[in-house]
């Protein structure tokens, strides 16, 4: 399923143990085991650090504050690196949707859902697309030469009003982070991203669960270079978003699920002027 495997069976059953809607179509008895296996880790990590937030916890905040900026939006929606997510299959009924990820991601996604009959619907309107999101085409870079059509592996993102990315921007350095979101050309762009500057010093239990994720993630870690919130938003600026709002757990204008346990997810969301 791909370098992140491990991460899309672990997030698919937090939607599952949260209790969200469309998240049983893809419950599996591997998202399970991962599911119990992490916890535990994460749970002895936390008697050395209980500074450390509950990771399932998180997760399902920072799902619940994206559904919540997609409820206030109306149109059509391209989640990009969407795993398993069930968001697509949650709202493929009342509006477009299109999920983008790696070809045995989206071919495993077809497979659970081809389970039931409930999952056979969702697969008559979602819309799955084989690709790499870190080849979407796009304009170049201010000072940057243009690839020659769009480069050799390049993908078109589909047409939409709305693109999510969950889960993504944590694994992108600063020059691909600017890269991607000059390739939104969409009039609205919702992902979550907790700069470094939020985040408790990793610690010798930080580094161990680290080098532990690189076992699982084919030596993929997060990037710590974003750095501020104020940053993010200034590169959003850059690229031509007009304005964005900054969303957290710890301050969240919504009801959000296991309230009572302290999260420091935050979610963007950006929005542009429609291009001609």
């Amino acid at each position: 399923m791909g370098d992140l495997s491990v991460t899309a069976l672990y997030t698919s059953q937090v939607w599952a143990w949260g209790g969200l809607s469309c998240a049983e179509l893809f419950a599996t008895d591997d998202a399970k085991r991962v599911f119990d296996v992490t916890n535990a880790a994460l749970g002895i990590a936390r008697w050395a650090r209980p500074d450390i937030p509950e990771l399932r916890y998180a997760l399902l905040h920072r799902h619940a504050m994206i559904d919540h900026l997609l409820a206030e939006t109306s149109g059509s929606v391209t989640e990009i690196a969407a795993g398993l997510s069930r968001r697509g299959a949650a709202n493929c009924g009342e509006r477009a949707y299109t999920e983008v990820d790696l070809p045995p991601m989206i071919l495993k996604k077809r497979e659970l859902l081809a389970r039931s009959a409930a999952g056979r619907s969702v697969l008559d309107k979602l819309v799955l697309v084989a690709g790499d999101v870190t080849a979407i085409a796009s304009p170049a870079l201010p000072g940057e030469a243009a690839p020659p059509n769009g480069g050799a592996e390049s993908i078109e993102l589909p047409m939409a009003d709305v693109v999510i990315a969950e889960g993504l921007l944590m694994y992108l350095d600063g020059e691909q982070r600017r890269r991607l979101f000059a390739k939104i050309t969409a009039p609205r762009f919702i992902f979550d991203l907790v700069p470094s500057s939020e985040e408790p010093a990793p610690g010798r239990i930080g580094k161990l669960l680290e080098a532990a994720m690189k076992q699982f993630t084919g030596g993929r870690t997060f990037e710590r270079d974003a750095r501020t919130r104020e940053q993010i938003v200034d590169e959003l600026h850059a690229a031509g978003f007009n304005d964005v709002e900054v969303v957290s757990s710890a301050t969240s204008r919504w009801p959000l699920p296991h309230a009572d346990h302290a999260t420091t997810m935050v979610v963007f969301s950006a929005s542009r002027s429609t291009r001609a």
